[in-house]
């Protein structure tokens, strides 16, 4: 889109965020000329960065439609779940994966999923190194939690500082609190891991730093992807109204990635394939 300047509110405050091909720049850079966008009658939010925990793309028959119905939610980085399910043939697995996304038209990550059982200094290793967000281990019950060499996957996590979490899978066990355990274990054996337990499709702000997303994507932020949605206002509402626009009950009406338009009006006109995204350094701004 070229280079341009909008105004949008940020922290209470009107904000003007500077666009030079598909960065956030903090001052006019190159020889283009810069125009302003007219941004008013619309609320202006960076793009939102989302994991596929309602609709997993590795288990869809057509990962690109499915990310597609991501996209028309405002999604411009999706974060994949990819299940370990074997200690032997990992590698292969995820290489799979890698192959089944090259499609999908929104740029991605992908964390891996272990059970609890599975879990092995070696894949925290290899994850790490594939600039993988956070590793989640999945419980099914607390004793398989507490089971876990923890001396040793902690040691594993040093080199690249790649944070954990959990994903719980236990139906019988509702009076156990996985979130004091969790917290327990983190303390005691000194884990490096999300500050919040991701639940949600929407990741929030403080694991975005906690894995090393922040800052390059999820906000307006100089040297970042210029990713953000467009949301049409209320007749009647004003710009100083939109903090308190409900952007999770919303649907935008203009999705923007890497400065490039990719949705208007719930209709995709972009399928162009994305790439698979990485982390370089985990925990750099927290």
């Amino acid at each position: 889109m070229g280079a341009y300047w909008f105004i949008h509110q940020k922290e209470g405050t009107r904000s003007e965020t500077t666009v030079y091909g598909n960065k956030y720049v903090r001052d006019r850079i190159g020889k283009m000329h810069y125009i302003q966008m007219d941004t008013s009658g619309f609320s202006v939010t960076p793009g939102h960065v989302m994991m596929d925990v309602n609709d997993p793309l590795e288990e869809s028959a057509h990962p690109v439609q499915t990310s597609e119905s991501y996209i028309k939610k405002g999604c411009t980085l999706l974060v994949v779940k990819h299940l370990v399910s074997s200690i032997r043939h990992y590698r292969e697995l995820y290489d799979q994966l890698l192959k089944k996304l090259e499609p999908i038209p929104v740029p991605y990550m992908v964390t891996p999923v272990v059970p609890a059982h599975l879990l092995r200094p070696e894949l925290v290793r290899y994850f790490s190194r594939k600039g993988a967000p956070f590793l989640c281990v999945e419980v099914k019950g607390p004793e398989e939690l507490r089971s876990v060499t923890w001396e040793w996957i902690v040691q594993a996590q040093s080199h690249k500082r790649i944070p954990l979490t959990i994903i719980v899978k236990d139906g019988e066990n509702t009076s156990v609190d996985y979130t004091d355990l969790w917290d327990a274990l983190s303390r005691q054996y000194g884990i490096i891991r999300l500050t919040d337990i991701q639940e949600d499709e929407w990741l929030t702000s403080q694991n975005l730093r906690d894995s090393g997303i922040y800052p390059n994507r999820g906000d307006f932020i100089y040297g970042g992807c210029a990713d953000y949605n467009l949301y049409r206002q209320e007749e009647g509402s004003t710009f100083d109204e939109e903090d308190d626009f409900r952007y999770h009950n919303a649907v935008p009406d203009v999705t923007v990635v890497s400065g490039k338009v990719v949705q208007v009006n719930q209709t995709l006109i972009d399928y162009t394939p994305q790439s698979h995204v990485k982390v370089n350094v985990h925990k750099h701004f927290v």
